[in-house]
């Protein structure tokens, strides 16, 4: 995401966050959506340039989550508390899928090594299960697009004299 689609989808959050609460009395329209950018800005700062969409949507419900729980009246946040907030929801999110990673890397890495060996009994003439054959085979289709297998590797497995229906 870039910098505007970024700050446009947190910005679009808070005002609905905000509606929930009262601006305060001191402030003028023009003070208010001066306050509204700076704590765009400021909760934009918090969260790592890297995160996708996806990611920024899961930290923004987990800041919602830390503003109600800070905040005490029903006056507009401060500043402060968004980025206290959104320091401690990219933290939990970052710990949360940091354990999710190093478990699909386990869970990856026997996938890889597993379509490894598949890949060297397909060039050597190995034994193979026969659902690899089915050309419809999603699993056939992932081997060709993710190695350098090609469609005649998989003829030595075929009947010369059988016909495709």
């Amino acid at each position: 995401m870039d910098y505007n689609q970024r700050t446009s989808m947190i910005g679009n959050w808070l005002q609905g966050i905000l509606k929930r609460y009262t601006p305060p009395s001191s402030m003028d329209r023009d003070t208010l959506g001066q306050e509204l950018q700076l704590i765009v800005e400021d909760i934009n700062n918090n969260i790592p340039s890297s995160f996708e969409k996806v990611d920024l949507e899961v930290v923004l419900k987990k800041i919602d989550g830390h503003v109600r729980q800070y905040q005490a009246s029903r006056t507009w946040p401060t500043i402060k508390t968004f980025i206290m907030s959104t320091k401690t929801a990219v933290e939990e999110y970052s710990r949360n899928t940091e354990s999710l990673r190093e478990t699909s890397q386990t869970q990856m890495s026997a996938e890889v090594w597993q379509r490894i060996l598949m890949v060297k009994r397909i060039k050597t003439g190995g034994a193979i299960p026969e659902w690899i054959l089915n050309p419809d085979s999603i699993y056939r289709q992932r081997l060709l697009l993710d190695t350098d297998l090609v469609e005649s590797d998989f003829n030595k497995y075929l009947d010369p004299t059988a016909t495709m229906q």
